[in-house]
C-alpha cells in the first residue's frame, strides 16, 4: 500500500475512543468494516459546516465533498437554485454517502436550516470588510460553529448568501489572476481551517448521539436496506459518466 491511502490506515490504525455503542447489525459486517466507521465518525467534526451554492459543474461539487470527507466535515448543504446537483462517483469514491448531505431549494432554505443548528455563516467575497484569509476565522470557529458558502464557478456567491451571511473573508493571492478554482478555493480553506487537527490526528466533536444514528445509518445503507435521508438516482450525464442525481427537498 502506498500513497496517501498508507497515510490514511496508518492514522485510523490509532485507536479513539468510541461512543458507539454495540450495533444489533455488526454481525451482518466485518469486523474491519465496523471499526472503520467507528473510527472515522470518532474523527468527524459538527463544528463547521460547508455550503455549496449552485455550483453547475459536478466535478466541482464532487471534488468539494471528497475534500469535506478528507477533513473530517460531516455535515454539507448544497442549494440547487439555478442549477441541479450531480455526483461523479468515480470522482467521489463513495463518500457523498458517508456525509451528512442536505439538498436544498435556494440559499435562504440554507441559511435558516443552519442558523437553527446554532451555525454563522461566512461567505468567500471580495469585500472591502473581508478578513483575509480562511485562518483568521480560527478564532471564531472556536467561539461559534461555522458554515462556509461557496458561490458558483462563474459569478461566485449571490448577492442574498451576501446578505444573509454574518462575514465574510477573501483568499489572498499575490499573481495575475484574481480568483481560483471553486474547488480549489474549497480546498485551501478547508485546510487552513482543519488542517492542523487532521494532522494531528485530533478527536473530532461529533455528539455521541450522533454518532450513534449515524453509524446506524452507514450499515443500514451499506446492507441495502431502506433508510431516511436524500437518496441520489443512479444516472449517466451526457458524455455517460456514471453520475448519483439529488432533488431538492
Amino acid at each position: 500500500m502506498r500513497g496517501p491511502e498508507a497515510g490514511n490506515a496508518a492514522r485510523l490504525a490509532r485507536e479513539l475512543p468510541s461512543p458507539v455503542a454495540p450495533h444489533p447489525l455488526d454481525a451482518r459486517i466485518t469486523a474491519d468494516r465496523a471499526r472503520k466507521y467507528r473510527q472515522v465518525l470518532a474523527r468527524r467534526t459538527s463544528r463547521l459546516a460547508v455550503v455549496i451554492e449552485d455550483s453547475y459543474d459536478q466535478h466541482n461539487a464532487t471534488a468539494i465533498l471528497r475534500t469535506c470527507d478528507a477533513m473530517g466535515i460531516h455535515r454539507v448543504v448544497v442549494t440547487t437554485a439555478r442549477n441541479a446537483f450531480q455526483v461523479n462517483d468515480k470522482v467521489s469514491q463513495g463518500v457523498h454517502r458517508y456525509l451528512d448531505l442536505h439538498v436544498l431549494p435556494d440559499i435562504d432554505a440554507a441559511a435558516a436550516l443552519l442558523k437553527s443548528m446554532g451555525y454563522k455563516l461566512w461567505v468567500t467575497d471580495l469585500a472591502a470588510d473581508a478578513a483575509i484569509g480562511p485562518q483568521t476565522l480560527l478564532p471564531r470557529l472556536q467561539q461559534d460553529p461555522i458554515a462556509i458558502v461557496f458561490g458558483n464557478e462563474g459569478s461566485g456567491i449571490t448577492p442574498r448568501a451576501r446578505e444573509l451571511a454574518d462575514g465574510c473573508f477573501l483568499l489572498p493571492m499575490s499573481g495575475f489572476s484574481q480568483s481560483l478554482n471553486l474547488s480549489v478555493s474549497a480546498a485551501m480553506t478547508l485546510q487552513a481551517l482543519r488542517g492542523a487537527a487532521v494532522a494531528a490526528d485530533d478527536a473530532g466533536d461529533l455528539p455521541p448521539g450522533e454518532q450513534q444514528v449515524v453509524y446506524d445509518r452507514w450499515v443500514r445503507r451499506y446492507l441495502g436496506e431502506e433508510i431516511g435521508g436524500p437518496l441520489p438516482t443512479p444516472a449517466q450525464d451526457r458524455r455517460g459518466v456514471q453520475v448519483d442525481s439529488y432533488r431538492a427537498c
